[in-house]
């Protein structure tokens, strides 16, 4: 049976910036993006990267399900990309010293091996760009002042562990020029789907680190467009709405439990799918919830086993963002957003964090489904501031958890919560 990573999370991280030595030499144009590596059989198929990466993959899955359960005490919809967090954390964690290393590595889970971290990053991203019929890219950036000082070190290792590009931009004197150009990257890096994920920069920032992360896939067992038709669909209130509902009869890995039934639905070259877990009770959501941990997510997958199943789940797309600082600073990360921050692994001049932002959009159709999520993580100036056959019924009539999964890693790319079709 299929690896699976008792994880989960969702993250997505952009760094750039002005780019200088270990001295304070700048040592990238702000024209030209930096180099970064291209994957070969030997990065990607080494067996003892390999093992390392699962324990970043189990690192990434564990921050999160708990940053899910941070976000999900506020009713309506909900979508993260745990991996584009994570990784956007992780590449500021790469510079960070003392206590606010010591914190972030606790929150992030991360393997205190600095070489057997940073291997695991790059097998993952390199594994990543791996051709295949879906389309899945994840990007990484550094945006630094012009002329700041930024370690040599720091940008070697954010290009090669974790393939990022390194540019150098003027927040000093032209924050809005900055903003653009840091924005029209995610929504190029993300087909469009995400937006302005920085604003109203301060003068006083000199870096920014982002994750952009592109997802479409079509299913392995597309919905004919002629099955979809308006049902009724009853939300976390009890209200019934109508949403345009999509049917099929097919063979998918299925479980159920007293709680739950569970659907994966994979996509077309199989390395991905997604898992659909739908409470018994229409109320039951909210339970399930406060089940949900590595274990519980890693248990119900390793009970998934083909099953013929008469599938009907609603067409929807949505939207979300989030504002991260606070719930990041609830989880255990503190000093990274005060004075006394010690990012002195990436400049020398004191920096603390000021903003971390997360953006992310979904839509599920009938041919399959398109995801995208991108993070920021801005650092300021430290200062004084089929017929015949018996079905097992899978009806998503009522609000359901969602995760895109990598079938092969356990790596979980998105996870969210459905409570309205209508966004």
């Amino acid at each position: 049976m299929r690896r699976f990573v008792s994880v989960l999370i969702v993250i997505m991280v952009i760094t750039s910036g002005c780019i200088a030595g270990g001295k304070g030499t700048p040592t990238a144009p702000e024209s030209s993006p930096a180099e970064t590596p291209h994957p070969t059989d030997s990065d990607v198929l080494n067996p003892v990267q390999t093992d390392e990466a699962m324990n970043v993959v189990s690192a990434s899955n564990l921050f999160g399900t708990e940053l899910y359960l941070k976000l999900s005490g506020e009713k309506g919809n909900v979508l993260i990309s745990p991996f584009s967090v994570f990784t956007a954390l992780a590449m500021a964690y790469e510079g960070a010293r003392g206590e606010t290393a010591r914190e972030m590595g606790l929150v992030l889970h991360l393997p205190a091996n600095d070489s057997k971290r940073r291997e695991a990053f790059r097998t993952l991203l390199l594994n990543m760009e791996r051709p295949r019929s879906i389309k899945l890219t994840v990007a990484n950036a550094l945006w630094v002042q012009r002329g700041y000082p930024v370690r040599e070190d720091y940008v070697d290792v954010i290009r090669r562990y974790y393939l990022g590009e390194a540019r150098e931009l003027d927040f000093q004197n032209d924050p809005e020029s900055a903003e653009r150009i840091i924005n029209e990257w995610v929504r190029e890096e993300t087909n469009g789907k995400i937006e302005n994920i920085v604003g109203n920069l301060d003068p006083l920032t000199r870096l920014v680190i982002t994750n952009a992360v592109y997802f479409r896939a079509n299913w392995s067992s597309r919905f004919r467009p002629e099955d979809t038709r308006n049902e009724r669909f009853t939300l976390p209130s009890g209200e019934k709405i109508t949403v345009p509902m999509m049917h099929q009869l097919g063979e998918f890995n299925y479980t159920e439990t007293e709680e739950v039934q569970v659907l994966e639905m994979p996509y077309e070259d199989s390395s991905f799918s997604m898992v659909i877990i739908l409470p018994r009770k229409m109320d039951g959501l909210s339970g399930v919830e406060r089940s949900l941990s590595p274990a519980f997510i890693g248990n119900l997958l390793e009970k998934l086993h083909p099953e013929n199943v008469s599938v009907a789940i609603p067409k929807f797309e949505f939207r979300e963002s989030y504002p991260l600082s606070d719930v990041l600073r609830e989880m255990g990360i503190r000093s990274a957003f005060t004075d006394n921050a010690n990012f002195s692994g990436i400049s020398e001049k004191p920096i603390a964090i000021s903003d971390v932002r997360h953006k992310t959009f979904i839509s599920v159709a009938e041919n399959g489904t398109e995801a995208a999520a991108a993070t920021a993580v801005t650092f300021t100036v430290v200062s004084v501031r089929e017929e015949g056959q018996e079905y097992k019924v899978f009806r998503a009539d009522h609000p359901f958890l969602f995760l895109i999964v990598d079938r092969e890693s356990g790596l979980i790319l998105f996870i969210g919560r459905l409570e309205d079709p209508r966004g």
